[in-house]
């Protein structure tokens, strides 16, 4: 027992020295420090690197919002252009068929192209059943006309420069002669559609 008495007491007179009270004092400054960055510097640094990160995605998200909003700014000024030319939508797609008026306009797309209306008649309206266009009905027009190539392009191109809104849906050209001249009449059967709501 007196040996570990003895123990204790150089163990106690050696703390005393200097040399040790110097490495004590640098032991429990390293342990304060290490605790101190653990307990503080730590979460600082997380929250300083979460922070970044989420600065980073906010910038990505503020550059997405800033080019909706120029988008939506850009349309709005194409609509105050265009709002006062809206009747030209009515007109493009009224919201009735006016059959009549699909009817004059493709036979004055006829006449101003000098080909011969044979036969024009309107079949039956039909309305889409695809889901991006439901709202849209059509109004079929078939002819039968009379006239050289030229004169059928023309006559298209007519039709689709006409302020109400048509689609050449199929057509066939026939040539009655099987010898082709530069001014041979070509048969042509036509399918018309015009669009309504």
């Amino acid at each position: 027992m007196e040996n570990k008495n003895l123990n204790l007491k150089k163990l106690i007179k050696s703390l005393g020295s200097k040399k040790v009270k110097d490495y004590v004092y640098l032991t429990v400054f390293f342990i304060i420090f290490s605790v101190f960055i653990i307990f503080a510097i730590r979460p600082a640094l997380v929250t300083a690197f979460s922070l970044k990160r989420e600065e980073k995605e906010l910038m990505e998200k503020n550059l997405t919002y800033q080019k909706a909003i120029a988008y939506a700014s850009d349309n709005l000024f194409i609509l105050e252009d265009v709002r006062d030319r809206l009747f030209l939508i009515d007109e493009a797609i009224p919201d009735s068929p006016q059959i009549n008026k699909v009817v004059e306009d493709i036979g004055a797309a006829n006449n101003q192209t000098s080909l011969l209306l044979r036969d024009i008649f309107v079949s039956e309206k039909i309305e889409y059943i695809d889901a991006a266009r439901q709202d849209f009905q059509e109004v079929r027009v078939n002819l039968e006309t009379q006239g050289s190539f030229e004169n059928i392009i023309e006559m298209i191109n007519t039709i689709y420069s006409q302020r109400r809104l048509k689609n050449l849906n199929s057509m066939e050209i026939f040539s009655q002669n099987e010898i082709s001249t530069e001014s041979g009449f070509l048969d042509i059967k036509a399918e018309i559609i015009g669009f309504y709501l």
